[in-house]
Order: structure tokens, then C-alpha cells, then sequence
């Protein structure tokens, strides 16, 4: 049986019954539950404890699903801290041109808005987390940041 690494952003949607998403991630999150592990690193844990109401309706959301809590070696975090590094290094966006820090950007293919956030090293340790695990799949809304700096993942999204 194959093994899938969830973010926290799709279980916050489907706690938090986000209309449209909620719904999507837990129909894709069914189907991958019946040929595989579905999986959460710890630190997703922590940050679903933000989500959740409590340790008990977080620890019962993940019974109730089958989520299990993965543990995280050490070489995980090395490998997320140099990828951090790379991004952070990366993350201020200037003009090529004159070298004015951009504010605003659209995307020239769908005309979306995009915007400049800072991913936190716990994205990055989910991320190399993921590296870990046999096919080194991940469920995530953050196709774009994964695919960036994490490319050898396969990405699974619910995202039209």
C-alpha cells in the first residue's frame, strides 16, 4: 500500500467547511484512502491544533479518517532548512530592469492576482517530509510552492 503526506491546508478546508474546497479535498482524500496511507508529519499536526477546537476533536477528526501521525527523522530537517535557504534567498521580488521591489504582480496566463507570501519553515519540513515516503506523494492546495521548491513530489490537488 502506497503512502500520501497531507498538508494542513486541505484538512483546514474540510474542518472549516470551506464551501467548494472542503468538499473537493474530502471526496480526493476518500479515494486515496482506499489504496493508500494518508499521512500527517507532526508539525501538520501542530498547526491543526490552531484549527481544531481542541486536542480531543483534532485527535478524533484523524481516527474518524484514518490520518495517521508520521514521525520526522532528523535528515528531514536539514533537507527542509536548505530548501528554505534557496527560498529565502529567492523571496523578494524585484524589477530585472531598474530593481524596484514589485508589489503587485498578475499572472500573464490566467490573469490571477498573485501574492507574494512568506512560506514559514514548517511548509518546508512538510515538503521534505513528503521526499521520505515511497512515491512521495502530497495532498496540497500549494501546488505552486511545492512544485517550485520541491519538484521530484508528485502533487496532488483538488484545485480546478
Amino acid at each position: 500500500m502506497s503512502s500520501v503526506i497531507i498538508d494542513t491546508n486541505p484538512l483546514a478546508y474540510i474542518y472549516n467547511g470551506i464551501p467548494d474546497f472542503g468538499e473537493r479535498y474530502a471526496i480526493l482524500l476518500n479515494k486515496l484512502a482506499v489504496n493508500s496511507v494518508l499521512i500527517i508529519p507532526k508539525i501538520v499536526y501542530s498547526e491543526l491544533s490552531l484549527v481544531f477546537r481542541n486536542k480531543k476533536e483534532l485527535d478524533a477528526f484523524l481516527s474518524d479518517t484514518g490520518i495517521v501521525i508520521g514521525e520526522i527523522e532528523s535528515k528531514t530537517y536539514i533537507t527542509a532548512a536548505k530548501r528554505w535557504q534557496k527560498y529565502k534567498n529567492r523571496r523578494v521580488i524585484i524589477c530585472h530592469r531598474c530593481g524596484t521591489r514589485l508589489k503587485g504582480l498578475v499572472c500573464q496566463k490566467c490573469n490571477a492576482e498573485i501574492k507574494i507570501r512568506q512560506h514559514i519553515l514548517s511548509d518546508f519540513i512538510i515538503g521534505a517530509y513528503a521526499l521520505e515516503v515511497k512515491g512521495k506523494n502530497i495532498v496540497t492546495s500549494d501546488a505552486g510552492y511545492y512544485s517550485t521548491y520541491f519538484p521530484e513530489l508528485n502533487i496532488i490537488t483538488a484545485n480546478r
